[in-house]
């Protein structure tokens, strides 16, 4: 390597979630390039696992990954690129033990999934995982020559398979099967495919329990497209909210105009400004996170979607949520993301920087596992009772144009996501108080809330959208299960 080469090492704190906070780390070391353009790199994380058990007859396999995904920029950019990385699995070097899945949108590799081969459980790592650049096709001649950050986010897998969505218990526009009638009883419906869906209050098909109210409710009949990702296929799932550290990485990576839309600060009251919750702050040397595994709150939709597009991902759909959360399992009444319908004395529900335990899928934990840590059954961590998710929704028009694109890892100049089919970017929404629906909206509730919208089936914000920024707004991005791999079983 040319020894004037300056090589950027990112190290991304990717879990917020540990059994203390800083338990649960991700990182990724010793980054070098080399003339024929493979980027290689050090990674290990803890609590990783991959498991295998039988779930009513069936056989399950999930585990947890890494997302990684590579930044250069060429001396005088303004802002940082995002590399194309091959398409072919045989251009790809991972570790003994270890399986690489490209991640591509449209004809470009943004990304890379590296998981286990083989069930697991603790602390993983991968010593000189090797990912191929194809610098030539964005236009650098010489690989050595400029500046590369590598990222890597913590994902949870979930399987293809049929589940569940609404939970026959009293919420607020939960999914039932068929229409619902004061009175009568509620019938979740089952998902059974990616095909087109029937939307209709008619026994059947999907739709949504009347309540308190209209935000929440279907609204919006017909045929939910095929493209519409519906939870059946297999995807990808962060393990955890986005951190402050991570947002703070991601607006270093912008040009000048980019970050300072992107960034939140601006815009919180000045009662929150010193209380520690938020801790990004701009400096000479650019955006720091004093609290980098603090779960990122005061972000906008067009803040998720942006990072989502820059990062290779996806926002999640509603349906994808309650899939994320419940598993294969037949619903019970009112349940959070722990399986339980009894909410669990965490501090985590109660103060937004408080971090739950970290999490493990109910094949390695058990359902009382499951409760004391409250992770999903996957094994996902706070899908209930910490930050709002946000997710495209079912029950409104501008939301069914939504399909499984994700992004190409680069920004409109103005900092906004310019994919396709996604909900809502650069919209003005209204103040506190006021709702508007555009296709996105919240699921899981907010630690301050009322134990009602912390439930995984209560849909009473599904289809809002109000006030650009709140103390309240998280997000977590997802991608379906990419098909080609490189595995090392050597």
């Amino acid at each position: 390597m040319n020894q004037a080469t300056k090589w950027i090492l990112t190290i991304s704190t990717a879990a917020i979630c540990g059994q203390v906070a800083e338990a649960a780390q991700l990182r990724v070391t010793n980054v070098t390039g080399a003339s024929d353009a493979h980027v290689q790199f050090d990674i290990t994380w803890t609590d990783s696992w991959r498991a295998s058990w039988t779930e009513s007859g069936a056989r399950l396999t999930n585990w947890d990954a890494a997302w990684v995904f590579v930044k250069y920029r060429k001396k005088g950019d303004p802002g940082w690129r995002h590399a194309t990385l091959s398409a072919k699995g045989a251009d790809h070097s991972p570790p003994k033990g270890a399986r690489i899945d490209i991640g591509m949108t449209g004809a470009r590799g943004v990304g890379v999934f590296l998981y286990r081969l083989t069930d697991g459980k603790g602390t993983w790592t991968n010593k000189g995982v090797k990912l191929k650049w194809l610098h030539k096709d964005d236009k650098v001649a010489d690989a050595t020559r400029v500046e590369l950050s590598v990222h890597a986010l913590e994902m949870v897998y979930v399987p293809q398979g049929g589940f569940y969505v609404g939970s026959g218990g009293k919420l607020a526009g939960s999914f039932t099967d068929g229409a619902w009638k004061k009175g009568s009883d509620v019938i979740p419906f089952k998902i059974t495919g990616e095909t087109e869906l029937d939307i209709a209050p008619k026994p059947g098909c999907l739709y949504g329990k009347a309540g308190p109210g209209a935000a929440h409710q279907m609204g919006h009949t017909g045929k939910l497209p095929a493209e519409f990702p519906k939870g059946y296929g297999a995807f990808y799932c962060m393990k955890y909210e986005i951190n402050q550290g991570e947002y703070a990485e991601f607006l270093n990576k912008l040009t000048a105009p980019q970050s300072a839309k992107r960034y939140p600060f601006p815009t919180i009251p000045a009662r929150f400004s010193g209380n520690g919750i938020h801790t990004i702050r701009k400096s000479g040397k650019g955006y720091t996170a004093s609290k980098p595994q603090r779960a990122c709150n005061w972000v906008s939709w067009d803040d998720c979607t942006a990072y989502c597009d820059w990062a290779g991902l996806r926002p999640m759909t509603e349906l994808e949520y309650e899939k994320a959360c419940r598993g294969p399992l037949k619903p019970i009444a009112n349940e959070y993301a722990w399986g339980s319908g009894e909410l669990i004395d965490a501090p985590w529900i109660t103060k937004v920087d408080a971090a739950p335990p970290a999490p493990y899928p109910q094949g390695i934990c058990g359902a009382g596992g499951r409760v004391k840590t409250g992770c999903t059954y996957w094994g996902i961590a706070a899908m209930s009772g910490h930050l709002r998710d946000r997710t495209v929704v079912v029950g409104h028009k501008e939301g069914w144009a939504f399909t499984s694109l994700c992004g190409d890892g680069v920004l409109a100049p103005d900092g906004l996501s310019n994919v396709a089919g996604w909900p809502g970017p650069g919209k003005t929404w209204p103040a506190r108080g006021s709702y508007v629906t555009c296709g996105g909206g919240f699921r899981g509730g907010p630690w301050y809330r009322d134990k009602v919208r912390l439930r995984v089936s209560d849909r009473f914000l599904s289809s809002c959208m109000r006030k650009a920024r709140d103390s309240s707004y998280g997000f977590r991005a997802v991608r379906q299960a990419p098909g080609k791999a490189r595995t090392n079983d050597n």
